[in-house]
């Protein structure tokens, strides 16, 4: 009777063994919960970790730098112009125990990351102008003659600084603020603009002016051979005059 029992007493025995304990690897993080209710601090580090059996659960976390890709979105300019602007970012959970508390999951993370940088992102697009917004810096552009030497920007127009990385620093700043007053247990570590395309009203009025600066040019380079083919026409008419006729 006693052998008999001995296999179920070691059955018990590997099921009690396998439900206390429980293996995190570099790429994970995690907390325990006893009845729904997290109880002690963020499990960050690797290796092999022990629990109560059957009443704690392991919940874990992704450890790695996970993604968020906004929808593009048509935002209005300080100069009134419409821009679709397609922004990405980057971020962890630092914090596995206030992240489960905030968002129990990365889907619920991922929608508030989608209101706040998607707001903040407004905010700063809609303040800035459209040159400052897609030019890097205040290099003027430059153009050469037939000669080869540089000409200034055309018409003397003022060109305003490009602030885009100025931009894309104050978005992440300001998102950064923002995740420390939620208190979420996330970082956001990376925020771009991927795409900062025109709507289809801007796009016309600058493919209007685009066809119109390219006209002006041709127009010179017209002007230019004319007075060219005079030249040359001239020149002849002037040595016919002083060659014999046959």
């Amino acid at each position: 009777m006693k052998k008999s029992l001995f296999p179920t007493f070691f059955a018990v025995i590997v099921i009690v063994l396998a439900n206390s304990i429980y293996i995190l690897d570099e790429r994970e993080q995690a907390i325990v919960t006893q009845f729904g209710k997290p109880v002690g601090e963020s499990v960050v580090h690797a290796g092999l970790k022990f629990k109560i059996p059957f009443i704690q659960k392991v919940i874990k976390f992704d450890k790695r730098i996970l993604e968020w890709d906004g929808a593009a979105n048509e935002i209005p300019t300080n100069d009134a112009k419409y821009v679709f602007i397609d922004a990405f970012a980057r971020w962890k959970i630092t914090d596995p125990l206030k992240f489960y508390k905030a968002a129990k999951n990365e889907r619920t993370a991922q929608s508030r990351l989608d209101d706040v940088i998607d707001g903040i992102v407004r905010d700063e697009i809609s303040n800035r102008r459209m040159e400052e917004i897609i030019r890097s810096s205040n290099r003027a552009m430059e153009t050469y003659d037939e000669g080869g030497g540089k000409q200034s920007t055309a018409n003397n127009e003022v060109i305003l600084d490009g602030a885009r990385l100025q931009i894309i620093n104050d978005i992440l700043s300001n998102v950064s603020n923002k995740l420390d007053e939620l208190d979420m247990g996330i970082k956001v570590i990376d925020v771009q603009l991927k795409r900062i395309d025109y709507n289809a009203q801007v796009q016309s009025k600058l493919f209007n002016r685009m066809i119109s600066e390219q006209n002006m040019i041709a127009e010179k380079y017209r002007a230019q051979g004319q007075g060219k083919k005079q030249e040359i026409l001239g020149l002849q008419t002037k040595i016919s005059c002083f060659l014999p006729c046959p």
